[in-house]
């Protein structure tokens, strides 16, 4: 039987800024939140609350197309870019339609799912963004476990929206009891706070924002950065992300 942290082992908060940095933290007895604000986790929350029944992250093309032969959708991304043969990228006006009900989804994208497969060692692992923040924070703080909040990054460098996320969910992490436990959570709530006023602005000076831009994804752009519209806890439970609330158990254990 696997041993449950202590109360106060439990109500601890970590950051990581990216998934190469996550070898060096102990996460087999925490929950990890993969945060991938533009735009995989955000689109991840869109396509739960609109019915998606299952999505499958995998990390190369190759796998997440096999999957079609299953009567899976497939979606890849990589560079921001929707790779031809596939219904669909990374974008969440994608994933809105109502038609998507009891669908399941094969996904891989440049960063969030790898980082998704790095954190396999974790005891739970669930994605966060600032469209399912508050659900998030609900569910974490119910769970009662150690947090690490991983950051995906760009091709495993730290960016400015995930560690400005991961910020956002330190802070509210904090507000419920937790303690942060590295430098990594300093400089994400001292990067929110300073940020929170105008996420907006901050955000225009992310390389991930530029290129986005550049593909004239500015509308995806806008609709990550709105705070609790899709309230789901993505869970991943038996190879695929699915809403944790809908669970039998909601823990999700």
């Amino acid at each position: 039987m696997e041993p449950t942290p202590t109360a106060a082992e439990g109500r601890t908060v970590r950051v990581c800024l990216s998934p190469s940095l996550l070898p060096h933290l102990k996460i087999d007895q925490a929950v990890v939140v993969v945060i991938d604000v533009l735009r995989f986790t955000t689109s991840v929350a869109v396509a739960l609350d609109h019915g998606v029944a299952a999505i499958r992250p995998t990390e190369t093309i190759e796998e997440a197309g096999s999957f079609a032969a299953q009567g899976y959708l497939t979606a890849a991304e990589r560079n921001g870019q929707t790779v031809a043969g596939f219904n669909f990228g990374n974008s969440p006006y994608s994933y809105m339609s109502p038609e998507l009900a009891g669908a399941r989804l094969a996904v891989t994208t440049t960063n969030g799912t790898q980082a998704l497969h790095a954190a396999r060692a974790a005891y739970q692992i669930v994605t966060g963004a600032f469209a399912n923040q508050a659900a998030l924070t609900r569910w974490l703080v119910a769970q009662g476990r150690p947090v690490v909040l991983l950051c995906s990054g760009w091709k495993h460098n730290p960016n400015l929206e995930d560690t400005l996320f991961a910020g956002a969910m330190v802070l509210a992490l904090e507000a419920e009891g937790y303690r942060a436990k590295d430098d990594a959570s300093t400089i994400a709530r001292a990067l929110y706070q300073a940020a929170s006023q105008s996420k907006r602005f901050y955000i225009t000076h992310s390389s991930h924002y530029q290129r986005l831009i550049e593909l004239g994804l500015q509308r995806d752009v806008k609709y990550c950065l709105r705070a609790d519209t899709h309230p789901v806890v993505p869970l991943l439970h038996e190879g695929a992300l699915v809403d944790a609330l809908r669970l039998p158990n909601p823990t999700g254990a």
